[in-house]
């Protein structure tokens, strides 16, 4: 009788791992209560020192190391405002990383500006700086890095390129809630950060983002370009520039302050079970994590990434291991499934866009990486089940070669 629950055996989880998310609890409903019979559900309903929105501000700015946050409705958004305020024009160049979700370079196309896929780091996954400078000539405007997966990519070297040729670094921290370089929270090392509190991120309302920064003017014209084109001590009907309305909501707001307490420890939690899964699947062998990086003091979570090697489990290919995995009920994948510039929205759309030679990301995408979701290790339950899933699989080789993708 089969042993693997791909070929009809049990499975290590019979229903599936259930990840509650998010986390909430009488804080959370007492923060929608306040805002419901307060009657006042955008920001500028109430004074500043009283709106949710301006306190979720200064919150952040200040968990994440930074002056200064403008929330915004969405992660794209945020990305998007970012770089109208950094003044990026038609057909400007954009350097951006190949593997990422696709609303990084989205954003970009959105703008009017033109997004250059580069190569990343195989031992990281991170945008490779070595790509990053081969791209750069007379029409590149400013580098967009990401810290995918919650990994801060290489900020020093970053900095230093973007200091020698004069270029402003957006830094899309859509997945690095919580995450430091240098004991220092990712967002306004460089220029500025642009976050997400979509439902899957480590922080979340449902929908919401924002922008970090340092600087004052950017961040008042940011401000502007979220509010309809009014700077800051205006009149309501005053607009001094093209903007749009791109606000965060009191409810969201209100919800994001509550959910913000709870992250210090969500994020000490995850990382605990992110290194004893490590050391558990170090054991087993044929899956290793991300290259560790001294520099980054504190790790938040999107994806927790392993680095599939083949020859460990019999020559298999990575997305046959992956169909046996889910089968045991642990919901694995493979990130994104392909470098952006392969999406039909860019392969096939005619877009304005330039590819740099990605062999890196070409290879992880098609036979290495394999991605848990975040919630999933905030149970040490959930990550023993992977651990358990993967022996099994790995004892079983046989069987997993009967098996195709």
């Amino acid at each position: 009788m089969a042993r693997l629950a791909a070929l009809g055996g049990t499975p290590v989880v019979p229903e599936g791992l259930k990840l509650r998310w998010p986390e909430w609890g009488d804080e959370e409903r007492q923060a929608i209560l306040r805002v419901l019979e307060r009657g006042e559900w955008w920001r500028f309903g109430v004074p500043e020192e009283q709106s949710e929105v301006a306190q979720f501000e200064r919150e952040w700015a200040d968990y994440h190391d930074a002056r200064f946050c403008v929330a915004v409705c969405n992660g794209t958004v945020a990305l998007m405002v970012a770089f109208w305020a950094l003044g990026i024009k038609e057909g400007e160049e954009v350097i951006v990383p190949s593997v990422t979700f696709i609303a990084t370079a989205d954003a970009v196309v959105l703008c009017g500006g033109v997004p250059v896929f580069v190569d990343i780091d195989p031992e990281t996954y991170q945008i490779d700086p070595d790509a990053v400078e081969a791209a750069i000539n007379d029409r590149t405007k400013a580098i967009c890095v990401v810290h995918y997966a919650g990994y801060s990519c290489d900020l020093d070297r970053i900095k230093a390129l973007a200091q020698k040729h004069g270029l402003p670094v957006v830094e899309d921290c859509a997945h690095a809630q919580g995450t430091e370089w240098r004991h220092r929270k990712v967002g306004a090392h460089i220029t500025c950060g642009c976050f997400s509190f979509q439902q899957s991120k480590s922080l979340t309302a449902g929908e919401g983002g924002a922008v970090v920064t340092d600087d004052a003017d950017l961040a008042e014209r940011i401000w502007a370009l979220h509010n309809c084109g009014r700077p800051k001590g205006v009149g309501r009907y005053e607009h001094h520039l093209v903007g749009g309305n791109f606000r965060l909501s009191e409810w969201q707001g209100a919800i994001l302050r509550a959910q913000l307490r709870r992250l210090p420890e969500q994020t000490e939690r995850r990382m605990a079970n992110a290194q004893w899964l490590t050391e558990q699947l170090r054991q087993i062998g044929g899956l290793e994590p991300l290259k560790p990086d001294d520099r980054i003091t504190q790790r938040g979570y999107y994806f927790f990434v392993l680095r599939y090697n083949a020859a460990a489990f019999g020559g298999v290919h990575r997305d046959v291991f992956l169909r046996a995995l889910r089968a045991e009920g642990i919901p694995a994948s493979a990130g994104y499934g392909t470098p952006v510039y392969r999406q039909p929205s860019y392969s096939e759309s005619g877009v304005a866009h330039r590819v740099m030679p990605c062999p890196n990301a070409e290879r992880v995408c098609r036979e290495e990486q394999i991605t848990l979701p975040n919630h999933l290790l905030l149970d040490r339950h959930h990550v023993a089940a992977v651990v358990e899933a993967v022996s099994k699989i790995k004892a079983n080789l046989d069987e997993l070669r009967q098996l195709t993708a």
